[in-house]
């Protein structure tokens, strides 16, 4: 247990700093084959009900996305924190994103706490796009060690409800293994833009 452990705090550390090795101009550029990914995928257009995560500096920019699911009709749900606890909540319009408070992490969320706005108690997701340090090409994949999105997959098996998961990351998110444990959730899908498409605009 201690050594996978281990392994896992190594490979955060690693992917943080490969992170912290990119751009601003590199993550926009993959942040936007992500976005053309995601809109012209089947998972996503058969979707209705969808939560997606506001991003940090360090994450893929969500944002267009975002719009994009306002555009086109969906509902749009995004995750609040308090504590140890996640719930996805029904985010209205993108003036209601740009009216919500900043909280400690930079990211946008509401002020109040309700675990009854959760979307397992309206009817669940169809999708949740899922951040994360890294995945592999299974659906493996490497939190920052909170286990909220393990948990809130949890409750959702435990409401009946069976969202499809889709992770969105930048291309040195990817590796070949992750170590997991018992309680780890896979993702059904992962997204990211190969070095043949990012050239393909560089050139």
């Amino acid at each position: 247990m201690s050594s996978l452990l281990q392994a896992k705090a190594l490979l955060r550390q690693q992917i943080k700093h490969a992170l912290k090795e990119l751009t601003e101009q590199e993550k926009e550029l993959q942040s936007k084959i992500i976005l053309q990914k995601v809109l012209s995928s089947e998972i996503y257009k058969a979707s209705q009900r969808i939560s997606i995560f506001l991003p940090m500096k360090d994450e893929v920019n969500t944002l267009p996305i975002l719009k994009s699911m306002f555009d086109a009709g969906k509902q749009c749900y995004i995750p609040h924190y308090e504590g140890q606890s996640m719930i996805m909540v029904q985010l209205e319009s993108w003036a209601a994103y740009e009216n919500l408070p900043i909280n400690s992490w930079g990211i946008r969320q509401p002020s109040v706490f309700d675990s009854k706005s959760d979307a397992n108690y309206t009817g669940g997701l169809d999708l949740i796009f899922m951040p994360g340090l890294a995945f592999s090409r299974n659906g493996a994949r490497l939190g920052r060690g909170k286990g909220y999105y393990d948990k809130y997959l949890q409750q959702c098996l435990q409401a009946g409800t069976h969202p499809k998961t889709v992770a969105l990351i930048f291309k040195e998110q990817l590796v070949n293994h992750i170590p997991t444990l018992e309680h780890d959730k896979f993702v059904d899908q992962v997204i990211f833009p190969t070095s043949e498409e990012i050239n393909a605009i560089k050139t």
